[in-house]
């Protein structure tokens, strides 16, 4: 549900038990509480226990809040039971301690990862999740439960590329007073005009919701931006978005429309329904399979072929690092890489040449089927040197975000040829980090 427990050093504060559940480590905090990782012996499955900081917070207010947030989750205990809907497996409060029991993924992120414009997914793969996610909003919308708060981190993207809607601690579920939550309305970036007016919500909200985190998967932007709350509650009821192709042309105008259509201010007039948004995006998403299928790509990938880096790797191993790069191209004299920079990226030369310096002083020169960018290891590290282009140089740039997302068996096989190449590399010339 958060961050991996890795992350997390065991400390004092970690109880041994919460309810039945022994408890491994601290997996994540968030604005409720935190949330801790356990294994449930009877089911053999490892789970996350999130558990509300009711009685400790000292704002009534915010524990009220708390506590009925609690309540309506618990209320989903067995309730929705779809594959792209985090399963509620259990509920409970012990010495003044509420938790609710849910599914623990390993390794999964959530899509506010993948937000940033230098960070994107793939096109067909922000097509694939949005259609999950509106064919798991459609079976909850059937069974009377409104989200009311869905936006990127409420989306979970597990490392085989599934998907999984979370907290619906503050959902509308009908006939059940528990979900009537005063004073929550959601995050208001992702917010429907109706949901910002306090009007009644009905589905079409949630795909609103839904359809705004479309716009920002794909532009790296959200629809509204403002310098204080009240602008961007004004933009969400009056404004028009910036039309996606303003932040790039190279959409098709057809997932354009379903975005559009679906941000309608008029509830009435929006896309009917999850599945009729899904039915839409499967269009999208042949002829865009299509695209991704052409001769660019392929001479991509034939290319790649021919490169020492990617000698050892198959051919579906290969199309799996297309997925997670992207092919640029630079001229003489270019930065490729700025040295005391932050980038999570690995590189490899396609074609030409590059000098690596630090301090101004040339390291060396680097060509076709090399690689660099090491300190991608380490999240948030600098750059230890600067990459300059000698002539034309086309580089293949791997997110080591978007890595993370492919196979176990492409991960390792990159991981072990990148560090193979960079040892032989500092054995041979002593150079520097980058």
């Amino acid at each position: 549900m958060a961050s991996p427990a890795s992350e997390f050093e065991r400390t004092g504060d970690v109880p041994e038990k919460i309810g039945k559940y022994v408890i491994i480590n601290k997996i994540g905090k968030g604005s409720t509480g935190m949330v801790y990782l356990s294994h449930d012996p009877y089911y053999r499955r490892d789970v996350a226990i999130k558990v509300y900081n009711i009685e400790e917070d000292t704002d009534a207010d915010r524990a009220q809040v708390s506590r009925k947030m609690f309540f309506n989750e618990a209320h989903m205990v067995g309730m929705l039971q779809h594959p792209n809907i985090m399963p509620i497996y259990d509920a409970g409060e012990e010495d003044g301690k509420y938790y609710v029991v849910t599914e623990h993924i390993q390794g999964a992120r959530t899509l506010a990862a993948y937000c940033r414009p230098d960070n994107l997914l793939r096109v067909d793969d922000v097509v694939e999740i949005i259609y999950k996610c509106a064919k798991a909003l459609h079976y909850s919308h059937g069974r009377g439960v409104i989200h009311r708060d869905i936006k990127p981190s409420n989306v979970m993207l597990t490392i085989d590329n599934d998907v999984r809607i979370i907290d619906f601690g503050i959902a509308i579920v009908s006939d059940s007073e528990i979900s009537r939550i005063e004073g929550i309305a959601g995050s208001p970036s992702y917010m429907s005009p109706e949901q910002v007016q306090s009007e009644e919500l009905t589905p079409a909200s949630d795909l609103y919701s839904l359809a705004a985190v479309m716009y920002e998967l794909l532009t790296g932007f959200r629809p509204f931006r403002a310098d204080n709350l009240s602008k961007l509650l004004h933009q969400i009821v009056y404004a028009t978005p910036p039309p996606i192709h303003t932040y790039r042309d190279d959409l098709p105008e057809e997932l354009e429309n379903v975005v559009a259509m679906t941000m309608m201010k008029d509830p009435d007039k929006r896309t009917g329904s999850g599945a009729t948004m899904a039915a839409e995006l499967t269009r999208v998403y042949k002829d865009l399979r299509q695209k991704y299928d052409s001769l660019d790509n392929q001479e991509h990938f034939d290319l790649l072929r021919t490169l020492t880096f990617f000698h050892e790797f198959s051919h579906a191993e290969i199309w799996e690092v297309l997925r997670a790069s992207d092919w640029h191209e630079y001229q003489d004299g270019n930065d490729i890489v700025k040295e005391g920079e932050i980038d999570d990226r690995f590189y490899i030369i396609v074609s030409g040449i590059v000098t690596v310096m630090t301090n101004g002083r040339s390291l060396g020169r680097l060509g076709s089927g090399d690689c660099f960018g090491e300190t991608s290891y380490v999240r948030g590290a600098k750059r230890q040197a600067s990459i300059q282009s000698e002539g034309p140089v086309t580089i293949l740039r791997v997110s080591s975000t978007l890595m993370e997302q492919v196979s176990s068996s492409c991960q390792l096989r990159f991981n072990k040829v990148f560090l193979r190449s960079l040892i032989n590399r500092l054995q041979g010339s002593g150079g520097a980090n980058t």
